[in-house]
């Protein structure tokens, strides 16, 4: 390597994994803290890593969830670091994988400088702000994903055997979150948007099946690794749910959801590591009622909107209009006019995989009108745009709206932000000092974002991610902890014995004993009953809860008490 030649990249990715690993060390010292209370998913993970770790415990119907994490995790529980931290540090370490991955990716069109920017924006946008020390697996996904585009660009760009590695992380990132199955499309439509597809095809031929091999032999490594320890294929039901039509009278809601949270995901004043809009969520409108952009928020809105502009007067200039001109494009028109018709009228009402089709066709003759057009990097374009559609439709499709999962759709985002300032520099390219300006101002928009998100997170107070306040917020987990510590040093016999609590999934983890969550049915008039009918010797009550005679408490740690039945011990 020419350290001279790529010494800017050198100092570029040095600075981006100085400032990653610093905000995360800064994330993980309050969410190390705070634990993983309130993240309830996070403890299924915690429980399916004690299971891969050797431990008979864990909630046998969430253990085909996405392996890949709690795998992990569970080599370093077999190294004795069993702790709900582990998962945080495990999954936190793919957020400065993402950046460093975006980086190199919009290296392959942009500037050291302005790859840098895009890499800051992606990592300072609040939803991924809120989820990198949480020990959730929606930014692995997204890690994943990064580099599974890039080497897929770099197979067309220098050698087709990038390939191998792009399929071999799908068939991974399906196993770290199962919806990266999306990138199948994202990296097979890539074959089709060269310049002779088929000719292209037939000369790499061997690449091609290589490549999709790779993938499924990854593929085939966990699925043995299900049926070796008689683990159930999770995904297979959970997809069937989802690719199914919905028949639901809230399509509108169902499209807009997302779009209409768009301006906070891209910046927002709350308190940044717990929260993007306190507030109460309306079920029946489907969306949060509270929360605000930020001013950074309508900054980035405004450079969408200008470079969204400037790209399609550039896309349609005087030069690129003759050239269309000269294309026989009609027959395209007409089927992406047909596709278009055709996906609004069946959104929802037929299978998702049938309307990712209609709109990838409609994507496609798109691309085949505008490639001929004189517009640099168009396929990187193409490819970043498609990546977005194919995930919006999913999600939105998805009847279950949740913020994070507009996460792999950001990487978009961060990629047209920086592709906006890159129109407007070249607009204003002959201004006075503009090469000084082009590096200045996006370090200097760098700054201000960080300094921005620092000054939010200080000025509010702190609230969960699922935007509820807590009395105890900082010692919940800790509370929980303190209890079953105490459980275990009073009765070594514990494991042998019938538990309940309301917050089975933790304790479960906590005591590595299966224990049955309650909380459903813990506030019922007859739930001192149930415990007795069904021989419970301990019960874990939060909330406050309580538990009757002849059950008594024989320990409290803050809101988390410890019911025995019968005589005090």
């Amino acid at each position: 390597m020419d350290f001279k030649q790529h010494k800017n990249d050198i100092i570029a990715i040095s600075a981006l994994t100085v400032i990653l690993v610093s905000i995360t060390l800064l994330l993980l010292n309050i969410d190390g803290k705070a634990g993983v209370y309130y993240v309830r998913d996070v403890f299924f993970y915690l429980n399916n890593a004690l299971f891969y770790a050797g431990y008979d415990t864990g909630f046998n119907a969430t253990r085909g969830l996405s392996p890949f994490i709690p795998m992990l995790t569970s080599l370093f529980f077999r190294m004795g670091f069993i702790s709900d931290f582990t998962i945080l540090v495990v999954s936190s370490v793919f957020y400065i994988l993402s950046g460093i991955g975006i980086y190199f990716l919009f290296r392959l069109r942009f500037s050291e400088v302005l790859s840098f920017t895009g890499s800051m924006i992606l990592a300072t946008f609040p939803l991924i702000l809120v989820w990198v020390t949480k020990g959730m697996i929606d930014i692995p996904g997204m890690c994943v994903s990064i580099w599974a585009v890039y080497f897929m660009r770099l197979s067309f760009k220098r050698n087709p055997k990038f390939s191998y590695l792009a399929f071999a992380l799908v068939g991974l990132g399906f196993f770290t979150r199962y919806t990266c199955i999306l990138m199948v499309p994202v990296l097979l439509i890539q074959y089709l948007l060269v310049e002779n597809p088929l000719e292209y095809i037939k000369e790499n031929l061997k690449h091609i099946i290589i490549a999709i091999c790779s993938g499924g032999l990854v593929f085939a490594i966990f699925i043995g690794i299900y049926y070796y320890l008689d683990i159930s294929l999770f995904f297979v039901s959970q997809g069937q749910g989802i690719s199914q039509a919905q028949n639901t009278s809230k399509v509108l809601h169902y499209f807009t959801y997302y779009v209409n949270n768009i301006p906070i995901y891209l910046g927002s004043g709350k308190f940044i590591p717990y929260s993007l809009k306190p507030g109460v969520y309306l079920i029946s409108e489907m969306r949060w009622a509270g929360g605000k952009p930020s001013p950074i928020s309508n900054l980035f809105l405004v450079i969408l909107a200008i470079g969204f502009i400037l790209y399609v007067k550039k896309l349609f200039n005087k030069e690129n209009r003759a050239i269309l001109k000269q294309e026989n494009k009609k027959l395209k028109l007409l089927v992406i006019l047909i596709c278009l018709i055709v996906f609004s009228a069946a959104y929802t009402k037929i299978s998702v995989v049938y309307s990712e089709i209609i709109a990838s066709i409609a994507f496609l003759a798109l691309y085949y009108i505008l490639n001929k057009t004189k517009m640099d990097y168009f396929t990187l374009d193409f490819v970043m745009l498609y990546w977005f559609m194919v995930n919006f439709i999913f999600f939105t499709y998805y009847s279950i709206k949740v913020d994070r999962y507009f996460i792999p759709m950001l990487p978009f985002f961060a990629y047209s932000i920086i592709l906006s300032l890159d129109l407007i520099f070249d607009v204003l390219k002959n201004v006075k000092y503009m090469d000084k300006i082009k590096t200045v101002a996006p370090i200097a928009l760098v700054c201000v974002i960080l300094l921005c998100s620092g000054v939010y997170a200080l000025s509010n107070s702190p609230h969960t991610y699922d935007n509820q306040m807590h009395d105890n917020f900082m010692t919940a987990s800790s509370e929980e902890k303190d209890v079953c510590n105490w459980l275990m040093e009073h009765d070594s016999q514990y494991m042998n014995k019938a538990i309940w609590a309301d917050r089975g999934e933790d304790m479960s983890f906590l005591l590595k004993k299966d224990i049955l969550p309650v909380e459903k049915i813990s506030k019922e008039n007859n739930f001192t009953d149930e415990l007795k009918d069904n021989n419970i010797t301990y019960y874990i009550a939060n909330y406050n809860n309580t538990a009757g005679h002849p059950y008594t408490k024989l320990y409290q740690s803050g809101e988390v008490s410890l019911y025995y039945y019968g005589n005090e011990k």
